[in-house]
C-alpha cells in the first residue's frame, strides 16, 4: 500500500410569566458554588450579575444529553459584595443511577457538572457526556453522530504526516487505550483508514483537530462498504478523508463585506470542514451523512456574547451567510462554538448587534434582538420589526427551516395553493418534506392564513422530533398537563403535541387556566418560542 496511505430595569430573566409565551430572559454572567450531587440529591448554589425575581429555571441534563427536569432556584437573599452577584439555592432529586448530571443556567446559558459521590473518580471521569446527535433521550439527533466529550478525562493523542498519512499500527493502539482518540493535522487533512474506523464506531469517538477548528467523525453513520463499493475497492483498502482548512484572507475579507453589509463582522477566521471517502488511487467519493447533525467546532480565546453573535455558514455562490445551531460552552476566559449541522461547508462566527425602533421596552425584546442577531428571524423593514403583529403559517414555516440550520430547496411542494413564483415556496416545500406541517384535507397548505398557538406549538413539537429531541409524553402525563386548562378541549388536532410543548416548557398557557389554541401567535411570541425550542434542542 501507498506509504502516503499508512500513516466539538432588572435582567430580562423574570420566571416564565403567565403566558410561557411572553417570558423575559436575561444575558448575564453566571458562576456556581457548593454544588453536590449525594445519593439522589443534586444541591448548591448559582450565583448572577442581577437579581431576577424570587427564582430563576436551572435545567438539569443526564450523561446521555437527555433533559431530566427543569428546576426553581429561589434566591437566598444574599448579595455577595466581592463578586457583586446574587445568591440562588437549589436542590432536588434526581436518579442515583447517573455519574453525574449537568446544571444549565437559562441565564447566559452556562453549564456546571455535578458527579455523583456514590461513584468513583474513575467513572466519573471516564462518563461519555452528552450525545448529540446520538441516542440519549433528549437534546441529542438519531443518527449515530458524536459530540464532544464533556468529561475531564484527556483524549489520545497521535499527529498525522504532513501528507495526510496516519499509522495504522499507532492509529488502533491509540484506540484500544481509551473511547476518546484526537488526531491533530500536521497540513490540512488526514486520510484514516475506513476498516479501522468501522471496528470502533460503535463505541469509540474520534475527533481532528487544526489548530482552534475541530471536527468529530460521525463514526456509526458512516456507510463504509457502500462507500467502498461505490469506489471499486473493498473496505480495507478504503480511507475517510478529514479536511480542515481555514478560509484564505481573500476570502475573509469577501465575507466581512458581506458582514459589514450587515452591520457586522466576522470574529475570528471562518473554516471550510470536509469529510470525503478515498482510496490509494487518488478515487473520491462526496459522503452524505443524511439527517445526522455533525458537530465541528471553532475556539476563541475569549468570551463571546451569545447574544450578539451566531455560528454561519458561508454561501460562496451567493456571498450570504445563514444561520447554523451552534452551542456554546465558557471556561477560563475562552469559548468553544459547537456547531451543528448536517452537510459540509465553510462555518464561521457573525457578531451583530441589531435593534428595532418598535421593541424597546417590549417584553420580547430580548428574544427578538437575540434571534435577529442570528438571523433567524427579520424585521419588516431595517428599523422595524412589528413584535405584536400576526404570523402567517408561511412565514413561521420560514423562521423554524431556518431555526434547524436548513437551507430550504428548491423542489415544488404538493400544495395546490402554494405556487412555485412565491417566496415562500422554497420554504415550504422544505418544511413539508421535513415533516414539520401538514396541508388541509382539500390539498392546501393556506401559507397566508394567520397561525395559532396550536398550530405553532405542533410546528416547534416536530422540530425537536427532526432535532432528535424526545418528545414523547404518556398518556397519563398529558392528561395531567392538559386537566389545569379549562378550554383544553378546545384543542381541534394537536392535543399530543400541545402536551409536549407543556412538559418540555415551550408554552404554558395564557392564564393559569386558559392555554387558548386557537388564539393567533404574534411575530414576538413566535420569536419566543424559538428561543425556546433552540435551547431545548441544544442548538444555542
Amino acid at each position: 500500500m501507498n506509504r502516503w496511505f499508512t500513516k466539538t430595569a432588572q435582567m430580562l430573566c423574570l420566571m416564565f410569566m403567565l403566558s410561557a409565551l411572553m417570558p423575559i430572559l436575561a444575558l448575564a454572567k453566571t458562576s456556581y458554588s457548593n454544588v453536590t450531587f449525594n445519593n439522589d440529591t443534586v444541591s448548591g448554589s448559582v450565583y448572577l450579575d442581577s437579581k431576577v425575581g424570587n427564582e430563576t429555571d436551572l435545567h438539569v441534563y443526564g450523561p446521555s444529553g437527555n433533559l431530566v427536569k427543569v428546576i426553581k432556584a429561589t434566591y437566598a437573599n444574599y448579595y455577595d459584595e466581592t463578586t457583586k452577584q446574587y445568591k440562588y439555592d437549589f436542590s432536588t432529586v434526581v436518579s442515583s443511577t447517573y455519574s453525574y448530571v449537568r446544571l444549565h443556567s437559562v441565564v447566559d446559558s452556562v453549564y456546571k457538572e455535578a458527579y455523583n459521590s456514590n461513584y468513583s473518580d474513575d467513572d466519573n471521569n471516564s462518563s461519555p457526556g452528552p450525545t448529540t446527535p446520538g441516542s440519549g433521550s433528549g437534546g441529542g439527533n438519531d443518527g449515530g453522530g458524536t459530540t464532544p466529550d464533556d468529561d475531564n478525562k484527556a483524549p489520545n493523542i497521535i499527529k498525522a504526516g504532513t501528507d495526510g498519512s496516519l499509522d495504522a499500527q499507532a492509529l488502533q493502539e491509540a484506540l484500544s487505550k481509551g473511547d476518546t482518540l484526537e488526531i491533530v493535522l500536521n497540513g490540512d487533512m488526514v486520510n484514516i483508514p475506513a476498516w479501522i474506523l468501522k471496528d470502533n464506531s460503535t463505541n469509540k469517538q474520534v475527533k481532528v483537530r487544526n489548530g482552534s477548528a475541530v471536527y468529530y467523525v460521525p463514526l456509526a453513520s458512516l456507510s463504509y462498504d457502500s462507500l467502498a463499493s461505490s469506489l471499486g475497492v473493498a473496505t480495507s483498502e478504503l480511507y475517510i478523508r478529514v479536511s480542515i482548512k481555514f478560509v484564505s484572507e481573500a476570502q475573509r475579507s469577501s465575507m466581512q463585506t458581506a458582514a459589514a453589509a450587515m452591520g457586522g463582522k466576522i470574529v475570528g477566521t471562518p473554516a471550510d470542514f470536509n469529510l470525503a471517502a478515498t482510496t490509494a488511487a487518488d478515487k473520491f467519493a462526496a459522503i452524505d451523512t443524511g439527517s445526522v447533525y455533525v458537530p465541528r467546532s471553532l475556539e476563541f480565546n475569549s468570551v463571546l456574547s451569545q447574544a450578539k453573535t451566531t455560528a454561519f455558514l458561508y454561501d460562496e455562490t451567493t456571498k450570504s451567510m445563514m444561520f447554523v445551531p451552534a452551542f456554546y460552552s465558557f471556561n477560563d476566559g475562552k469559548t468553544d462554538v459547537m456547531i451543528k449541522r448536517q452537510g459540509h461547508s465553510v462555518y464561521g462566527i457573525l457578531e451583530l448587534n441589531k435593534t428595532f425602533s418598535d421593541i424597546k421596552g417590549h417584553w420580547g425584546e430580548s428574544y427578538i434582538t437575540m434571534l435577529a442577531n442570528k438571523l433567524v428571524v427579520d424585521g419588516v423593514t431595517n428599523t422595524t420589526f412589528q413584535p405584536d403583529r400576526s404570523v402567517t403559517r408561511a412565514e413561521f414555516a420560514a423562521m423554524l427551516v431556518r431555526s434547524l440550520g436548513v437551507q430550504p430547496n428548491s423542489a415544488a411542494s404538493n400544495f395546490k395553493d402554494v405556487a412555485s413564483n412565491q417566496w415562500y415556496a422554497d420554504v415550504v416545500a422544505t418544511a413539508a418534506k421535513l415533516k414539520l406541517v401538514d396541508g388541509y384535507e382539500d390539498g392546501t397548505f393556506r401559507p397566508n392564513n394567520q397561525i395559532t398557538r396550536e398550530e405553532l406549538a405542533a410546528m416547534v413539537v416536530r422540530a425537536l422530533n427532526y432535532a432528535g429531541v424526545n418528545t414523547n409524553v404518556d398518556s397519563a402525563k398529558s392528561q395531567q398537563l392538559l386537566a389545569k386548562f379549562s378550554d383544553s378541549n378546545s384543542i381541534i388536532w394537536a392535543e399530543k403535541e400541545i402536551a409536549a410543548a407543556l412538559d418540555l416548557k415551550i408554552i404554558d398557557g395564557m392564564t393559569p387556566t386558559m392555554i387558548k389554541p386557537l388564539e393567533q401567535a404574534t411575530r414576538a411570541q413566535s420569536a419566543a418560542m424559538l428561543k425556546r425550542f433552540l435551547e431545548a434542542a441544544k442548538f444555542i
